[in-house]
């Protein structure tokens, strides 16, 4: 295949794709259904005051790190995939979306509410989730690039949840943070990426080190510096460096502290993507030329003087003292600071007539503040004959965003052959409106896991959460505009409830229901807040109700093979309720709240993660998915009459699938240990068609096919690592084996698009003594 060609997998290579993992993971969960589960190989590592059990070196992990899941992975009902450090750092992963490539039902976002966004913005089983992801169970916001250099594990919890609190349809993301424990090592690596095109090399080096000061105090320091360019990409840069050190106190003694710090900045040339025009299938309001051919995929339409700086700090405050034997409480603190000023160059549209590229700046300039507090109590006990692991606590945040608004600036055209990186100089506006968003939050929490023998168990909980947010919107002389002074409080209650039998020891059948909600006002990690007017504030509707989300599942968890392979498969419904819908009665009239509309997300994941022998690792999951919409034709109308160039000719849009949903998703990683200090990997990655348009939480609705679809892209990773002594290998990865030229994601309207990376090499040394 040409650099230049981009083209869908056929429909008979698509389901090879989805039989191959489907039998994959089938078979996995077809063996030893009758065998029993063996605890003789676990080993432990301490996370706070969590003790996560997995396989030493594995994939499989037993335990989420949050103490309100109260019952172990296998057994608890809900779809939860945990994604470890040893999985990521084998793919040469630097940050949160390139882990995230290793669960099904992720979609990356480039702009669908309209302002431009990057890979840092996905959802999740078709539900907007970048307003959904916690460090530590802290919730951070921010839409920013978030570096895994001091990342345990990554948590990817699926369906509605309530855990944290106010939450998405599509789940929640949770990242845990290094702390110390009682074994020293030092660690790291470094690696440098190269690929066939005219981009900056990628140079990245990171130290982990543990080092114990006496039989209960330890301290950790992890330290990252990058100096990169972006894999098939010209003159576009990613600069980063950050630490994180840590102590602890107590450790395996009855009263335990550690304190954490992390600091992090990037200071990037960033790259906004290409034409839409340049890739085959794309059919939006600027579709596939054919006069497009010939161009280089790493031409860049930005700027040279475009930035995009983030600073990131954060401090974390743990204290764990047991009272008894089964009985613990714990109390965390968390202050987290993420300030982002941005100026970049996005191409919006390409003339085959003349073979310019226009491009617009954008600006970007938002601090998020986030303090957290969280008790904990957890207990196991016992009622009669029945066994209680319980958690029950109260947590209290206060969030805070403050954002310069910005006018936008276009630029002067580019030549899609030859672009100008030089063509425009710097540009300031000055800012003509402000915004400033305070959301405070009080909840109450109960979670239980009731064993009445060793078939049934019973694990739900409860969450009662007062939420209250503040919105001050200002023009920069400080006169009120749009939603300035909005003010809300509401109560909600969301919860989850999971009925389990084990057939045997090593398996388990579940039925689950959750619920949560999504109150007005969350606009703490959107990307819009930096724009002007209430386009900085996409899917508020005065007047409307928390959303509710339901959800249902179907499950079941069986692990094999001595209890070293984690399998799965669940079937899942997920129903967002009470959707406001505006529109106007008339063409042109004015806008206002007229109805609710569903949106519904249905489907079947399977999974699988651990060792299948001792040399054999196996990672990998498939979601088959379908999505709808669902309101009353007289919503159609009115949202018609509101912006009549959305519909065209359409009238209809109830039954329309959610845009960037996918029907199927699939990824998968698997390595093998030869005898000779050999280990050969690889994997893939699969993503149906979906089409574009307006998102889940968005007001405008867009019919299906007016701009069409995201193509489909099917890519294969390699990987190959040798042991040149007992502390050191050297590995090489080998990203899109067949240099397939496909778009990971595009903005709503099909303008422009983030290209996935070309072949692309990263060679590494890891280092552990």
């Amino acid at each position: 295949m040409s650099k230049n060609d981009n083209k869908r997998a056929p429909i008979s290579q698509r389901h090879l794709i989805a039989s191959a993992v489907s039998l994959a993971l089938a078979s996995w969960t077809s063996v030893g259904i009758a065998a029993e589960a063996s605890d003789s190989n676990k080993s432990s590592v301490q996370l706070g005051n969590i003790s996560v059990k997995g396989q030493a070196d594995s994939y499989k992990v037993d335990h989420t790190s949050s103490p309100k899941n109260t019952a172990p992975l296998l057994d608890t009902p809900q779809t939860i995939n945990v994604i470890p450090e040893k999985l990521y750092r084998e793919q040469g992963a630097r940050n949160l979306t390139d882990v995230l490539k290793n669960t099904p039902g992720i979609s990356f976002e480039a702009g669908e509410n309209g302002f431009s966004t990057n890979s840092n913005n996905f959802s999740l089983r078709g539900f907007d989730t970048s307003g959904n992801i916690f460090v530590d169970g802290s919730r951070d916001n921010g839409s920013y690039s978030r570096d895994v250099f001091n990342t345990e594990q990554v948590e990817v919890v699926k369906g509605p949840a309530a855990d944290n609190g106010r939450g998405g349809a599509g789940g929640y993301i949770n990242l845990v943070t290094k702390t110390p424990g009682l074994s020293e090592f030092v660690s790291g690596g470094v690696s440098y990426g190269f690929d066939d095109y005219n981009s900056e090399p990628r140079k990245r080096g990171t130290l982990d080190t543990n080092q114990v000061l006496n039989e209960s105090t330890a301290v950790r320091f992890n330290l990252m510096l990058e100096n990169s360019g972006v894999a098939g990409r010209e003159e576009a840069e990613k600069d980063s460096w950050g630490l994180a050190p840590s102590v602890a106190f107590g450790l395996n003694t009855d009263t335990r502290a550690i304190f954490a710090y992390e600091h992090l900045e990037q200071n990037d040339r960033p790259d906004w993507g290409v034409p839409a025009a340049m890739v085959h299938g794309m059919k939006g309001n600027s579709p596939y030329s054919p006069t497009t051919s010939g161009a280089d995929r790493d031409n860049f339409f930005g700027l040279t003087s475009d930035y995009d700086d983030t600073t990131a700090d954060s401090f974390l405050a743990r204290f764990e003292h047991d009272l008894s034997d089964g009985l613990t409480i714990s109390n965390q603190t968390r202050w987290s600071r993420v300030d982002r000023q941005a100026r970049f160059t996005v191409p919006t549209g390409y003339t085959p007539a003349t073979q310019l590229v226009n491009t617009q700046t954008q600006f970007y300039d938002r601090v998020n503040t986030t303090l957290t507090n969280m008790t904990n109590l957890s207990a196991q006990f016992a009622t009669g004959s029945i066994k209680h692991s319980l958690a029950t606590g109260l947590e209290l945040t206060r969030e805070k965003s403050e954002s310069d608004r910005f006018g936008t600036q276009n630029r002067t055209p580019t030549s899609i052959f030859d672009p100008n990186e030089d063509r425009d100089g710097p540009i300031n506006l000055p800012a003509t409106q402000t915004s400033d968003v305070k959301v405070d939050t009080v909840a109450l929490y109960v979670y239980d896991t009731l064993e009445f023998n060793e078939q049934w168990q019973l694990t739900g909980g409860l969450r009662l959460e007062n939420y209250k947010v503040q919105i001050d919107s200002e023009t920069a002389a400080g006169a009120p505009i749009d939603v300035d002074g909005y003010d809300d409080t509401e109560f909600t209650v969301g919860g989850k409830l999971g009925l389990v039998y084990k057939p045997a020891k090593n398996g388990s059948i579940y039925a689950a229901y959750g619920v949560s909600t999504q109150p007005p006002g969350s606009y703490l990690s959107g990307s819009d807040i930096s724009r002007t007017g209430e386009n900085a504030f996409p899917g508020f509707v005065e007047g409307a109700d928390p959303v509710e989300i339901h959800g249902y599942e179907l499950g079941t968890k069986w692990d094999f093979f001595d209890n070293r392979l984690s399998t799965a498969a669940a079937l899942f419904y997920t129903e967002k309720k009470d959707v406001p819908i505006t529109g106007a009665d008339t063409v042109g009239g004015p806008v206002s709240l007229k109805g609710h509309g569903k949106q519904i997300v249905k489907g079947l994941e399977l999974s699988a993660s651990g060792k299948i022998t001792d040399a054999w690792d196996v990672y990998g999951g498939i979601v088959f998915m379908d999505s709808e919409r669902k309101h009353s034709a007289y919503l159609d109308q009115v949202r018609k009459n509101a912006n009549p160039a959305d519909y065209g000719d359409v009238d209809r849009t109830s039954g329309d699938e959610l845009a960037f949903t996918p029907k199927m998703t699939a990824s998968l990683w698997t390595t093998y240990r030869l005898p000779v200090g050999l280990t050969l990997g690889g994997g893939l990655q699969h993503s149906d068609s979906s089409y574009l348009g307006r998102p889940d939480n968005a007001n405008r609705i867009i019919p299906n096919g007016k701009y069409g679809k995201l193509p489909s892209y099917t890519i294969f990773n390699a990987m190959a690592s040798y042991a040149v002594t007992e502390n050191v290998d050297v590995r090489l990865n080998i990203e899109n084996l067949t240099d397939e030229e496909y778009a990971t994601s595009s903005n709503w309207a099909g303008t422009r698009v983030f290209l996935g990376n070309p072949r692309t090499y990263l060679v590494s040394a890891d280092f552990r003594f």
